[in-house]
């Protein structure tokens, strides 16, 4: 890819920032510049007199995003945990579980906490068997480091101790990575797509079903380089066409001036099929393409046709489902054919009941186009994730420790978490198999959490309450720290060292997460305390095998295809990697269109299933061997809508990540009074007599939370948006079903699984009442700690 004069100046100013600031120095000023690396990207902090007085971008950072700069605000928040603290009736054996989270915390040394939580352990392995500890910590988003990631050392941890109950899947793409599988051989939301150069150069056409980029990609699962935000505009520029689907007018529309096809919410399936009908109807499918690629075309069409069901999935029946105008989805589809076009597919889209079926309907609209395989065309299953389609180094990446074995061998999917607690000994059908619950009495929590991102809150709660010890790690007293009985401090990022990549598709970069500062107060790292408690159980040397954190990120480094010397690395702070030619030019399923034998799919027919004989096999009506459309229960047609006549959305939030920084000013000054914005249409609210920052309740038979309103024609009429991640505020504490006081929206999402097939997350089906509130609500306390006591013997 070719750089304009602009471009060239651009990147070398800020390679220079980079190669003239990274490494440590004493500035004049006297302030220590040290290299560190985040979710947020790369950044230098400015230390004096061993406090950060500022955090800034690094240079090879080409967008610094806000969020970066609300890094130094929690480092220093008042809710740091500062010390080891038990819950009071669980110190004093008493216990009143129902207590949880309305209790107050007794502060402790650490070494009175590794006696308990090393007792509590061996007590419930004895009682009860290792399947009846439940490791809930399943993602890394708690920090980008290789070393000190708390999922990975708990789970190692953990199997030396002779296992643990775990879980499959994710909150994330859990529907289309279980399905996806089946049907194109690959997980392919997690895989790496066509070169965003390849892209730049041959796409015509973009289609994203609520892709929102411009927001997501703020963030990565290692360390971005948000250079996608660029990439965006050069297509914009080049003349590309944006089309986005979507039930509101996103940051990314706005950024692009896509045009704008509003959509009701958990309905883009019926629009997609259509969109297949359409093509078939007309004769605009690529025969060719379906005849020497894929398999199950015939019982596909049928289903198109109406023969399966009586009803035919045109644009005409589509339109009275999700809204799109009959003549713009036919527009849509004939323009499909006539350019080079990509399928963009949000996972957003298929965090609904019956959500696989989003994605499989975006398979078969992809080969009936028929450009899978050719440069610019086909399908892109995580355009707004991480950077995807950043042309990979090939220098591999720094690893992490080994979990190891887990003897139990128990694995339940990821949204399963309450119904799990609530019902040890049920059955559950999954993904052509059976699952047995187990009894967990003990719930172990570290780098997560699950009062936050779970669904249907308040059932969480319940079943939290029902275990005989609940474990954290946390910095910061969270909702689910306070919940717990045995909390311990952690040490944030910043107060140790690690080392992390980014991004995380292209590896384009090596960093040293260098400790800025000494850990504050009494807080361990995660290495630590999971080292010491092993020492407890008897088993340090295996955990360790003889390397201390150090020495584990000299190890990590060792692994990656870098020529680098690691103390030439570790003194500079980064290693930079350039692709090679052929990342570069890279486009997915190019060799499977060239040779579909030689180069089959990892599928039973070796080619694209738009009919999946193994599926079909389970005999799963919520998820049959084809794509179909499914009334959701809680969708436009529900009876429930007379009682809750609003859809609600769940989206990632704008100015933190997921739960994290929403106890910083930047994500506060978004709020009134503390409370969580619910997006809606300005029609709406006025025959609901509310007006732009109103205080009002959003309620359903789940629950209730009190957020602000914010009014905006950037979302249809039906639907209201309020962002995932708030932290919870129970008005009372003590009752299992309270009011949310901080808008935390997962207070009224549904643990309804999508099917019986993937079992993922519907938190985007979801019918909700809106009403003004009357009166002043309680304050919201939710970045608070909870009272601690000091320890009397």
């Amino acid at each position: 890819m070719q750089l304009n004069r602009r471009e060239f100046i651009k990147r070398a100013a800020a390679a220079l920032a980079v190669l003239t600031c990274s490494p440590e120095v004493l500035a004049e000023s006297g302030e220590k510049v040290i290299v560190h690396a985040t979710h947020f990207g790369p950044v230098q902090a400015h230390v004096k007199q061993g406090k950060v007085v500022k955090i800034e971008a690094m240079g090879m950072d080409m967008n610094p995003v806000d969020i970066l700069y609300a890094l130094n605000e929690a480092l220093y928040a008042p809710n740091r945990i500062k010390y080891p603290c038990i819950r009071k009736s669980y110190l004093r054996g008493s216990d009143n579980r129902h207590l949880r989270g309305a209790e107050e915390f007794v502060r402790v040394s650490w070494d009175d906490a590794f006696d308990l939580l090393a007792e509590s352990l061996v007590k419930t392995k004895q009682k009860y068997g290792n399947e009846s500890i439940f490791k809930s910590t399943y993602a890394r988003w708690a920090h980008p480091g290789r070393i000190h990631q708390a999922a990975g050392l708990q789970g190692r941890m953990l199997g030396i101790f002779g296992g643990f109950c775990d879980t499959v899947g994710d909150y994330s793409a859990g529907a289309a990575a279980q399905l996806l599988a089946y049907i194109m051989g690959d997980m392919e939301v997690y895989s790496q797509q066509t070169s965003r150069e390849v892209v730049l150069k041959h796409t015509e056409l973009l289609l994203m079903w609520g892709t929102d980029p411009f927001k997501t990609d703020k963030i990565d699962y290692q360390v971005p380089i948000h250079s996608g935000n660029e990439w965006f505009r050069k297509m914009r520029d080049r003349g590309v066409k944006f089309v986005n689907i979507d039930p509101t007018r996103s940051a990314t529309i706005k950024a692009l001036e896509s045009e704008w096809v509003p959509i009701k919410a958990a309905s883009d399936v019926a629009m997609i099929l259509a969109m297949c009908h359409t093509l078939y109807e007309e004769n605009l499918y690529n025969k060719k393409f379906i005849s020497k690629y894929t398999v199950g075309f015939d019982v596909f069409i049928k289903y198109l046709k109406g023969e399966t069901d009586g009803v035919v999935k045109n644009a005409e029946w589509a339109e009275k489902i999700c809204g799109v105008p009959t003549e713009k989805t036919k527009e849509l589809s004939r323009m499909s054919v006539k350019h080079r076009t990509l399928l963009s597919g949000s996972w957003s889209c298929q965090r609904i009941e019956y959500g696989e079926q989003f994605h499989w309907s975006l398979v078969a609209l992809g080969c009936m186009i028929g450009q899978i395989g050719l440069p610019g065309g086909g399908l892109y299953f995580n355009m707004s994730f991480c950077g995807a389609g950043t042309p990979y180094s090939g220098a591999g990446v720094p690893l992490m420790l080994s979990q190891k074995k887990n003897p139990v061998g128990i694995n339940i999917p990821a949204s399963r978490m309450a119904e799990l607690l609530l019902n040890p000994g049920k059955t559950i059908p999954y993904n052509g198999r059976r699952l047995t619950y187990p009894n967990i009495k003990l719930i172990y929590s570290a780098g997560v959490t699950p009062i936050g991102h779970h669904p249907d809150v308040n059932k969480l709660i319940e079943g939290i309450r029902r275990v005989d010890t609940v474990i954290t790690h946390e910095p910061w007293w969270t909702p689910t720290a306070k919940y717990s009985d045995i909390v311990l401090p952690v040490a944030t990022s910043f107060e140790r060292n690690d080392i992390s990549f980014g991004s995380s598709y292209g590896v384009e970069y090596v960093f040293a997460m260098k400790k800025v500062i000494e850990p504050m107060f009494d807080a361990k790292h995660d290495f630590d305390i999971f080292r010491e408690l092993s020492k407890r159980l008897g088993f340090e040397k295996e955990f360790t095998e003889g390397k201390t954190a150090d020495e584990w990120i000299r190890w990590s480094y060792g692994k990656m295809k870098s020529h680098v010397p690691f103390k030439e690395f570790w003194e500079k702070g980064y290693v930079h990697f350039t692709p090679p030619k052929n990342s570069v030019e890279y486009v997915r399923y190019a060799d499977f269109r060239k040779d579909p034998v030689e180069n089959h799919l990892r599928t039973p027919s070796g080619k694209i299933e738009l009919f999946s004989e193994k599926i079909a096999s389970f005999g799963y009506s919520d998820c049959p061997g084809y794509p179909v459309w499914l009334e959701p229960t809680e969708g436009i047609s529900s009876p429930l809508v007379k009682k809750y006549p609003f859809q609600l959305l769940t989206p990632h939030p704008e100015h933190r990540l997921h739960s994290q920084l929403d106890n910083t000013s930047l994500s506060v000054k978004y709020k009134v009074d503390k409370r969580e914005p619910a997006l809606i249409n300005k029609g709406d609210a006025s025959k609901l007599g509310i007006k732009h920052g109103d205080l009002v309740e959003v309620y359903n038979d789940r629950g209730s939370i009190v957020c602000c309103a914010f009014l905006t024609d950037d979302i249809v009429p039906g639907v209201t948006a309020v962002a995932e991640g708030a932290w919870y505020c129970a008005e009372n504490p003590e009752k299992n079903n309270s009011r949310c006081l901080s808008g935390q929206v997962n207070v009224l999402t549904s643990d309804r699984p999508t099917s019986r097939f993937a079992q993922a997350i519907s938190a985007n089906t979801c019918l909700v009442g809106i009403k003004k509130l009357k009166g002043i609500p309680p304050e919201n306390t939710a970045y608070e700690c909870p009272e601690i006591l000091d320890f009397v013997k």
